[in-house]
């Protein structure tokens, strides 16, 4: 195992020391939740225990428990680490919480490479109090969109050597700021059973691209569904059979289309809800949207679009220039504003949960 030590805000402790650190702080009377998940999960790393708990996010279904092996996430750490040169120089920005595990991962990494992690809150702007050089760090898009939309902290964010980002997708409008970016961005594509990312996508530079390619060790298939299955021998011991729509290129490269559980089958005609949102990108750019549907009689499903906190009196236009850009078949036979959309934990959207709010169906 290599837990055992770690290198933390600049000072390094052995197994031993974390323990009682991680003991003495979690007696105190003020903690905040955020400390107490990265204190036991410290404390989980070093125990002689073989194997973790996690937590799902609960985009696709109910949040939930599941066991990992340690030897599983050290395995995925070894592979961040060798991809992006991870080593004892190093200096690790955490910035997510460690309940889940993309955080959880950065801890990993801290400790099978060495390198010095940063501990921040996880909060929208997590570089506004930070001194130190970053080399690497793992954000959600909310916090690079603030971080973006601060001049102090985009200068900063742009010193970052590696910057991998997920947790939720990252919307066109994001996409094109970090096209314009001097260091290296990339959109990872994550499950928790594959502990954390499995495969990247470059956002920023001459090499961005709209594919993503998976990391060394790592090869995918694709099922009769057209659903994406990962073979990760390292990281699951059997394929991943995923409910994630791709055109595969190769064993190594692959573009996502979508969820096979958001397909909408309208007049037989397959529509995938994520492309359709990509082409409502150029036209809905300050509010949240997506697309689903609901049942139809003489379609079988009808599309829908489904608004965050637009205004009415702007419903008007945005009907006339989604008829411009869609085709028969895809446009939205009916449009529903909420004030707010579910979202889980780590900021995805709650597609069924925000459907089953606003038309009272479950």
């Amino acid at each position: 195992m290599s837990f055992d030590s770690l290198k933390f805000n600049g000072d390094k402790y052995s197994s031993y020391e974390l323990v009682h650190l991680a003991n003495g702080l979690l007696q105190a009377k003020k903690i905040s939740d955020n400390d107490k998940a990265l204190l036991l999960f410290m404390k989980e790393c070093i125990s002689p225990a073989r194997t973790i708990k996690v937590k799902t996010s609960g985009s696709t279904g109910a949040p939930k428990e599941i066991e990992i092996e340690k030897s599983q996430m050290l395995a995925s750490a070894k592979m961040t680490c060798q991809y992006f040169h991870i080593t004892k120089h190093t200096n690790m920005l955490l910035c997510l919480s460690t309940e889940f595990i993309a955080g959880k991962m950065m801890m990993v990494r801290a400790f099978l490479s060495g390198a010095n992690l940063i501990v921040v809150k996880p909060v929208n702007n997590p570089l506004l109090d930070v001194k130190d050089k970053i080399d690497f760090t793992a954000m959600v898009p909310l916090q690079v969109e603030s971080i973006l939309a601060n001049a102090r902290t985009r200068k900063k964010f742009n010193t970052i050597e590696n910057v991998i980002i997920g947790g939720a997708t990252v919307n066109k409008k994001l996409e094109a700021k970090l096209a314009k970016c001097t260091n290296n961005v990339y959109s990872t594509f994550a499950m928790t059973e594959t502990l954390s990312h499995f495969a990247l996508r470059k956002l920023s530079g001459k090499n961005k691209s709209d594919l993503f390619e998976v990391l060394p060790g790592i090869k995918i298939t694709k099922d009769k569904r057209e659903c994406m299955i990962v073979h990760a021998p390292l990281l699951n011991a059997e394929p991943i059979i995923t409910n994630d729509i791709i055109e595969c290129i190769d064993e190594k490269h692959f573009r996502w289309l979508g969820r096979y559980d958001n397909v909408i089958n309208s007049g037989g005609v397959k529509l995938y809800p994520e492309k359709l949102e990509q082409k409502l990108a150029a036209i809905i750019k300050e509010n949240r949207f997506f697309v689903a549907s609901l049942p139809d009689k003489k379609l079988g499903q009808k599309v829908i679009l489904v608004l965050e906190g637009i205004k009415r009196s702007e419903m008007r236009s945005i009907k006339k220039q989604a008829d411009n850009v869609f085709d028969k078949y895809e446009k939205p036979r009916k449009y529903i504003i909420v004030s707010k959309f579910a979202e889980t934990a780590t900021g995805k959207i709650q597609r069924k949960e925000t459907l089953a709010s606003a038309t009272g169906k479950k």
